[in-house]
């Protein structure tokens, strides 16, 4: 079984099929650039204006986690929808902690420790109570935005020291911190993800958990793993949103669990498991981010960003489909 530079499964064995990988990423890059000239051309300095660029960009860090992360829980042939509450929630407790005179340090370690444990008990769950990921994450997502509401009663939490707000305004070499940390996470998931047996088990486990199971597979363990992982982004993310938009707030992160699948799937990921792209959820990242931001310059509606990626995600998922059964015939 070979898996290329960005962990995709290229040869996955599951209900007796061979499930082969198309050139997904080229197909994504090809669009991405299209739509860009077309709109260079269409709207002219207004569409590559450094403030529209970077308007672009602005969430891309943010998005970016939380696909990756999503792309380990579809790989487990899983789904985790409570990664935008828990980043609500870790950018709360971190917030309050900062606002308290708590130590950045701790207080980041704290946030992202707190969001990998929201994540494993999401995978204790579906691996050892063999409650539907469905059901199991949905009830996370209540419980953490709840909390977050009874924490802050609403109101925002500011007041946070010029150390923790450096994290996400802070730049290296003109970058963002929050872009350089997040696209430095993608490129090292993507390479554990091919040489660190753990990840690497997470596709054999969703590409038929009995097989891998009576491989020697820890397939309950490899679960909780792959939800911690989601855990984990969403607390970072946490933390770079927080220090960069300097406060926290309960309504952080709603709709972000569907940006997250929506780009893991457009990028290849396949919803029954077994397979996913770094690269692909990466570029399908950026080109819901794109989508949107057309959609804006023709004086659509900000409002519109949740529907927009729901309808790309049914695209992704038909076009799947169709793919499947005509290779089949």
């Amino acid at each position: 079984m070979y898996r290329n530079w960005w962990g995709r499964e290229c040869d996955v064995m599951k209900k007796g099929k061979k499930l082969s990988v198309g050139n997904r990423e080229g197909t994504l890059l090809i669009t991405i650039l299209v739509i860009f000239v077309l709109m260079c051309l269409v709207k002219g300095r207004l569409f590559y204006a450094r403030s529209n660029i970077e308007a672009i960009f602005s969430n891309l860090a943010y998005d970016l986690l939380l696909a990756c992360g999503m792309t380990f829980v579809i790989i487990l042939g899983g789904v985790d929808l409570s990664v935008g509450a828990v980043l609500a929630l870790t950018g709360i407790i971190c917030t309050l902690m900062v606002q308290q005179g708590v130590s950045t340090a701790a207080a980041v370690l704290a946030g992202i420790a707190f969001g990998t444990a929201v994540g494993m008990f999401n995978g204790i769950l579906v691996a050892k109570a063999n409650v539907a990921p469905f059901v199991a994450t949905l009830g996370s997502q209540s419980i953490c935005r709840g909390i977050c509401y009874v924490l802050t009663s609403g109101y925002f939490v500011a007041g946070l020291s010029d150390e923790y707000i450096a994290i996400g305004r802070g730049t290296f070499l003109g970058i963002p911190n929050r872009i350089c940390i997040s696209v430095l996470i993608m490129f090292v998931l993507a390479l554990l993800s091919r040489s660190f047996r753990p990840l690497k088990n997470m596709f054999y486990v969703g590409g038929n958990s009995n097989a891998a199971f009576i491989s020697g597979i820890p397939s309950g363990l490899t679960t909780i793993l792959g939800y911690g992982i989601s855990g984990l982004m969403a607390g970072i993310a946490a933390v770079l949103m927080t220090s960069s938009l300097g406060m926290g707030h309960a309504g952080y992160g709603i709709s972000f669990e569907m940006k997250a699948i929506s780009a893991a799937v457009i990028g290849g990921a396949n919803m029954h498991g077994g397979s996913g792209s770094f690269l692909g959820t990466a570029l399908g990242v950026i080109l819901v981010a794109l989508v949107n931001n057309v959609f804006i310059m023709f004086n659509g509606s900000p409002n519109w960003s949740s529907a927009i990626s729901g309808i790309m995600l049914l695209l992704a998922v038909g076009f799947d489909v169709v793919r499947s059964r005509a290779k089949a015939g």
